[in-house]
């Protein structure tokens, strides 16, 4: 069992991640066709808040359903090579030794009750795509203990040659995804360079904040992240229509939630709206995942409010 590659079919995988930067689906089949090239290799792609080591998004072919459950609720946090892939190159495909010792990993929890139950998918490949600080997005692969001899060099040497393609596809999925956003917030009637916006999913985690967003989050007087990537309201008042209409949102027959104020002394005050999000609006920038936790997105924008004056009486005018 070994792994061989013919132009035809490298030439499919290029076109299938090109084309991933307007379809996130077709990563689901990227993700198969690069599988079954490889011998039946599980394969993964997703995105993990570095700080609350939790997962934003899980794509995925050849791993029991039930396992990548298990691996966003829990496992995730677990995860001995994320934390250490903070500080690879992005780009360079690095096999899993490099980062921890065999006789590390052995010891750890997620070792024993989540690789080795999965036919012992001890030896990993994979490659840091983009570190944008509050996320990471990777690309690997597990291959069982007993396969390694033959698997894991060619393996490499494939995703090595498809990181260009990944990454740049990446790229344009966040650029066109940003214009989708800029673009729902003037259909609201806002600016978008005035106005504070963020993807959240049904549970609140954070997926996107565009710059006037991560300013906020930088100041911490408004809103923050909490130690599970969700955002928070610093007033109890605004933090509770939040939920409310994180809540709304997911109900089948409720598409519009009603606007609330959220504010800080030194701030003044902004006006809060929540509106549903979905692909059918166009490209996003994040990678929405599938499994349990792909869930939908909610984008919540934030605009200021112009302070109150007092008004000024008109002097009459003779003459």
């Amino acid at each position: 069992m070994t792994i061989h590659i013919t132009d035809d079919r490298f030439r499919r995988l290029v076109q299938l991640a090109n084309s991933s930067a307007l379809d996130q689906r077709k990563w689901s089949w990227f993700l198969e066709e690069l599988s079954n090239a490889s011998a039946g290799i599980r394969v993964q792609l997703f995105t993990q808040d570095p700080q609350a080591r939790y997962s934003l998004g899980v794509l995925e072919h050849g791993y029991d359903p039930a396992f990548i459950g298990s691996y966003e609720s829990y496992y995730a946090a677990l995860n001995p090579w994320v934390p250490i892939c903070q500080s690879i190159q992005p780009g360079r495909v690095m096999p899993s030794e490099a980062l921890l010792p065999l006789s590390d990993l052995e010891k750890t929890e997620f070792y024993n009750d989540w690789l080795r139950p999965q036919d012992d998918i001890v030896v990993g490949v994979g490659a840091l795509l983009e570190n944008r600080g509050e996320r990471l997005s990777l690309i690997g692969g597990n291959i069982a203990r007993r396969d390694r001899e033959h698997l894991e060099s060619p393996f490499a040497t494939l995703l090595q040659r498809l990181i260009p393609f990944v990454q740049h596809s990446l790229k344009v999925a966040r650029m066109l995804g940003e214009l989708t956003i800029e673009n729902r917030v003037m259909r609201e009637g806002m600016e978008p360079d005035l106005t504070a916006v963020f993807a959240l999913d049904g549970r609140g985690r954070v997926h996107f904040a565009n710059r006037s967003g991560e300013k906020l989050l930088r100041s911490g007087d408004v809103i923050q992240r909490d130690a599970s990537a969700r955002l928070r309201f610093s007033d109890a008042t605004a933090q509770a229509a939040l939920g409310r209409a994180l809540h709304d949102h997911f109900l089948p027959e409720m598409t519009v939630s009603l606007p609330f104020f959220a504010g800080a002394r030194k701030r003044g005050q902004f006006l809060c709206r929540t509106l549903p999000v979905s692909e059918c609006d166009g490209p996003l920038p994040w990678l929405t995942g599938s499994g349990s936790h792909a869930t939908g997105f909610v984008l919540l924008f934030l605009a200021g409010v112009a302070p109150s004056t007092r008004p000024v009486p008109r002097q009459p005018t003779i003459g």
